[in-house]
């Protein structure tokens, strides 16, 4: 008996078949999707200057005009290592076959969740290079867990063939934006041979930092948040935020039922607003004081613009911050204390921006993650090969 597949080809004209067929022996579905919306591929580093490449693959998912997370990360790894004298170039996936050989010892970096978009040609091309790979949760009784916690497994994992095709493609090493005491929830990654790392998210400093000029639009502005409002996160933003709401001023790609709510902020004006706002808030997923997750990139950015933050009551942020660096409450009754106090405290603002914005810029941004990448990877950037 046909599968439900087999069926509709065998209605479709014979030409439309075997064109079908051709592209099936390819083993590449990159031929069948939307394509990335890359806007800016390179940086100011022609890509023959340097002795290895950075190459970013992405698929349609990636949309350089829309600075939500992941994008963000992504050029904040691209323009660390271009600090360090590593040209980059974002490509996406379909164009990798053709790409990684002209280029001076690439190495890649790809999202795991991209897998799906990936063909098996190019998971057996990439064996030939050096990459890391952004994988999600895998631990054994992980269904259990997220529905003791009224979770959907499937949002916060993938099933084994995903998996199986990552493994494929044997990567380097595998990594999460998870602290150290997370990696618990990724455990079967290593037990299946991959080394494991923890890379949190960090400051791109390119863009974040006290330079920021000031904007009149921001005067007088006590607390401010720029970021996205969907049904997870907004419970989590309500019961921190919503006490608020008549002091805080509100920018995001998508509108909140706020007051305050005032459209969206273009990414050169968001360093400008950290350093002049009193407090920018930063709320993560309920799922980050779960997981001990995905720290958010906004403490970075706010820190590394000498701003002061409050963040909500992820204890995981004490492995990145010491209690002179950042205060962490307790649960949104203290998270709330916090707030007022430093509302009308100019010297614990002082303060806390000082000596958090110096923990960034010590050990939170996205060129001390590219140095770690490369010596785990083993490459040296003086001489674009591996150390043995």
């Amino acid at each position: 008996m046909l599968g439900f597949g087999q069926e509709i080809r065998q209605k479709l004209p014979w030409r439309l078949r075997q064109i079908i067929r051709s592209i099936d022996k390819t083993f590449n579905r990159d031929l069948l999707r939307k394509r990335a919306n890359i806007t800016e591929a390179t940086g100011q580093l022609p890509l023959d200057s340097g002795t290895v490449t950075l190459v970013v693959a992405v698929t349609e998912s990636f949309d350089q005009t829309k600075p939500n997370a992941m994008m963000t990360c992504r050029i904040g790894y691209c323009r660390a290592f271009e600090e360090l004298g590593v040209p980059y170039v974002i490509s996406d996936v379909a164009d990798l076959a053709d790409l990684l050989p002209s280029l001076p010892n690439p190495f890649c970096c790809i999202f795991g969740a991209d897998f799906s978009m990936i063909g098996k040609r190019t998971v057996q091309m990439l064996r030939k290079y050096p990459h890391f790979v952004w994988v999600d949760p895998w631990f054994k009784g992980s269904e259990k867990f997220f529905a003791h916690h009224c979770l959907r497994a499937e949002t916060w994992t993938w099933p084994d063939s995903h998996r199986r095709r990552i493994l494929e493609s044997e990567p380097s090493f595998v990594f999460t934006a998870t602290v150290e005491t997370g990696l618990c929830f990724f455990e079967e990654w290593e037990k299946h041979g991959v080394h494991l790392i923890s890379l949190p998210l960090a400051c791109d400093t390119t863009l974040y930092n006290p330079l920021a000029p000031y904007c009149r639009e921001f005067e007088d502005i006590r607390m401010a948040f720029v970021g996205g409002y969907w049904e997870s996160k907004g419970r989590q933003i309500d019961t921190y935020l919503r006490p608020f709401e008549d002091e805080l001023v509100i920018f995001g790609y998508n509108e909140w039922p706020y007051r305050g709510y005032r459209g969206k902020l273009s990414r050169a004006a968001e360093p400008s607003l950290y350093r002049q706002a009193l407090i920018c808030p930063t709320i993560n997923e309920p799922t980050v004081r779960l997981l001990h997750g995905q720290i958010n990139e906004r403490v970075f950015k706010v820190l590394g613009c000498g701003g002061v933050t409050v963040v909500d009551a992820v204890p995981a942020y004490r492995e990145l911050f010491s209690e002179d660096e950042l205060t962490i409450p307790k649960d949104e009754h203290e998270f709330a204390y916090i707030v007022r106090e430093l509302l009308v405290n100019r010297e614990l603002r002082d303060q806390y921006s000082s000596r958090g914005y110096e923990a960034v810029v010590s050990r939170h941004t996205y060129m001390h993650r590219a140095k770690e990448i490369l010596q785990e990877l083993g490459l040296d950037i003086n001489n674009g090969r591996k150390n043995v």
